[in-house]
């Protein structure tokens, strides 16, 4: 693709995960490493692939400061430290917002390995299962 003409699938970079979700209910339902993609899916999953960075990259960022406020307020109690209940409720997001993080770097990863397969210098890489159900 050249780098000069915007990739008209990507759009709103910064509500990237809904994006993601929509640019993945775009593309076939078997889609993986070994899928031939068209010139328009593979503008679609390389807008999804940038997506599912792009969140992984505000998740990890946003998990990195709150770690701080939390050990600040764990550190200053004094100065309105957290209670038992929002501690726990923080755990519990941050535990969430990791798995999601988690998820998007598996994405990313997966549809940058299927853009590479369909690219003409191509790489083979062994059927694993993946996260879309079909093999990588």
């Amino acid at each position: 693709m050249n780098a000069r003409v915007p990739n008209p699938h990507f759009n709103f970079v910064e509500r990237a995960p809904y994006e993601l979700g929509y640019l993945l209910n775009k593309l076939p339902a078997d889609f993986s490493s070994r899928s031939k993609l068209t010139d328009d899916e593979r503008l679609i999953a390389e807008a999804a692939s940038t997506h599912a960075s792009n969140a992984n990259s505000e998740l990890m960022n946003g998990l990195e400061a709150l770690g701080q406020v939390i050990a600040h307020a764990a550190l200053n109690p004094d100065r309105g430290g957290l209670d038992k209940h929002q501690m726990m409720s923080l755990g519990a997001l941050i535990k969430h917002m990791a798995v999601e993080a988690q998820f998007l770097q598996e994405l990313d990863f997966r549809l940058s390995e299927a853009l590479g397969a369909d690219s003409p210098a191509g790489f083979d890489s062994p059927a694993m299962p993946n996260s879309f159900g079909g093999a990588a």
